[in-house]
Formats: structure tokens, C-alpha cells, sequence
């Protein structure tokens, strides 16, 4: 089985039904004009509500859990943008929200949803921001 860094380094991202990000590779010109396409400019967080690695819950409570995300999302008064994260084979997807939030907040929900991690993207570069202290991960490892 692969490590939590390893599987959240090889995400897919895929916004709009139509713009596929494989964050395995570097951010070019088409990954950042599908972000702006997608409403994303400047900085901005992935969150997932979805159990943490390594735990199992039925489809219903992830999708109860992230419609909860949104709710408080939408009372910050920030616009939700619906990402689906996964496995590049697609055997792993969940639905997770991208929202420009600042960093303290982002770190916040992570937290209360219990994520092991969120993405972060600073404009320029996409990382990992580990919920336990470690180290962020820059992407692509």
C-alpha cells in the first residue's frame, strides 16, 4: 500500500466535467487557464470532507459530509467550486471543494472535517499543507 504522501501527491484534479490536472506533473499555462476558467484566481484551498486515509464510509456520508463543507463554505461567504480529486487510474475519486479562502482558514476546515491534509495553491504552486504539522509538500514531488 502506498503512504499518505504518495497518494495524495499523485491527485487528479477535475474541474468542470472537462479539464483534467494531474498534479503529479508541473502547473503549466492549460492547468492555470483551467483553474481561471473554473473561477480560481489567486490563492485557493482543496478540501475534501471525505474520511481521512485509510478510513471507509459509505457514499452517502461522504456526500453528507461535503454537502456540511459546503454550508460552511457558503455562511463564510465564499463560493464553493466542485473538484473532484482521485487516483489517476480513477478508481479513487471524491468530490471536494475548491475555495479561495486564506491559508488559517483553509487549515481550520481541514481540521474540523477531520482531513489529514488539504491542497493549497499560492497562485504559482500547488502543495500539500499536512494537518499534523509535517512539513508542506510541494508539487510536483
Amino acid at each position: 500500500m502506498e503512504d499518505r504522501e504518495s497518494t495524495y501527491a499523485s491527485t487528479v484534479l477535475e474541474l468542470l466535467d472537462e479539464y483534467w490536472i494531474d498534479l503529479r506533473g508541473p502547473l503549466g499555462a492549460r492547468e492555470l487557464a483551467a483553474f481561471r476558467a473554473a473561477g480560481l484566481r489567486g490563492s485557493f484551498a482543496i478540501l475534501s470532507a471525505w474520511p481521512p486515509f485509510g478510513e471507509r464510509a459509505s457514499e452517502r456520508e461522504g456526500r453528507a459530509a461535503t454537502d456540511r463543507l459546503r454550508r460552511e463554505l457558503l455562511l463564510r461567504r465564499v463560493r464553493p467550486i466542485d473538484v473532484l480529486a482521485g487516483s489517476p487510474d480513477r478508481k479513487h475519486r471524491e468530490p471536494s471543494l475548491a475555495a479561495a479562502l486564506d491559508d488559517a482558514t483553509a487549515r481550520q476546515l481541514a481540521l474540523a472535517f477531520r482531513q489529514d491534509a488539504y491542497f493549497w495553491f499560492d497562485g504559482e504552486h500547488m502543495s500539500i499543507r499536512w494537518c499534523d504539522g509535517s512539513p508542506d509538500t510541494l508539487l510536483p514531488r
